[in-house]
């Protein structure tokens, strides 16, 4: 679906120069790369959401789940498919994340570098961008104006889980107890509630679909064994385990769901 994807660049765009060129919410500066759209925002770094948020969006209708469980589903797929891009980014110097406090400390609690909020981030957009699709309908009549929508209404949508953590930080918790705690119920609860009530309707293997996360995991868990030290982060052997358990998770979770079929996937 390429107007699909061109919606995905578009809302990458959106969100990548707003996080860069905006002196509230100025999180983070890409190294310097072949192409670079502005001063600290790379090619590779926006073209990485259509990709991740592509894969994440059409494995989950693979699934056939309630509406409800969709956007878990697809937090799920794009938590995975994120994370171990994500954690490895501080320590390969592939980008920098700021000291200044920004947006209300959403950078201080950091785990290996990676802010704790960073890793929520992934989940959020997938989140956002899946509710953003149900409500407009985009999967059933991609119309012009559901384009428009879809566009508009996918970071306001991930806006949308922000509003819990902000509740609970000003209650005095913690982000280390915050997000995995908003992790487990975002993509775990909803998936759990939807067991029985769906059927999955893998019709056939999506080669190409696998293909994309497949040589995207291959190459940062490579990445993750050259442990070569480039930036301000030193890797260390939990950080290379937690890279592997996500890389590997991301792998099994799109070859049993964009290679399986329905005659030998059921759901309990």
């Amino acid at each position: 679906n390429m107007m699909l994807a061109l919606v995905l660049l578009l809302v990458a765009l959106a969100v990548e120069e707003a996080s860069i060129n905006n002196g509230y919410l100025w999180t983070h500066c890409h190294a310097d790369a072949l192409i670079m759209i502005t001063k600290c925002s790379s090619l590779n770094s926006v073209l990485f959401y259509v990709a991740w948020l592509y894969t994440s969006l059409c494995s989950a209708k693979r699934l056939g789940l309630r509406w409800y469980a969709y956007p878990s589903a697809v937090s799920m797929f794009a938590f995975f498919f994120g994370v171990t891009y994500e954690l490895q980014g501080p320590a390969y110097a592939w980008w920098r994340y700021t000291d200044k406090d920004v947006a209300n400390g959403a950078l201080d609690e950091r785990m290996y570098g990676m802010p704790l909020m960073a890793a929520y981030f992934h989940c959020a957009m997938g989140f956002g961008v899946a509710l953003a699709e149900t409500i407009t309908q985009f999967d059933k009549k991609p119309t012009l104006f559901r384009w428009i929508c879809l566009f508009l209404l996918a970071a306001p949508c991930a806006l949308l889980l922000d509003g819990p953590v902000r509740i609970l930080t000003a209650l005095g918790v913690s982000k280390e107890i915050i997000v995995p705690t908003m992790l487990f119920t975002i993509l775990v609860l909803p998936l759990l509630l939807s067991i029985g009530k769906t059927k999955l309707i893998l019709k056939h293997s999506d080669w190409l679909l696998f293909a994309i996360p497949c040589l995207w995991n291959t190459y940062f868990l490579l990445a993750n064994l050259w442990n070569v030290n480039r930036g301000p982060v030193t890797v260390t052997p939990d950080m290379q385990a937690l890279v592997c358990f996500g890389g590997v998770t991301s792998l099994v979770l799109h070859h049993a769901v964009d290679l399986g079929s329905g005659s030998h996937l059921k759901v309990a």
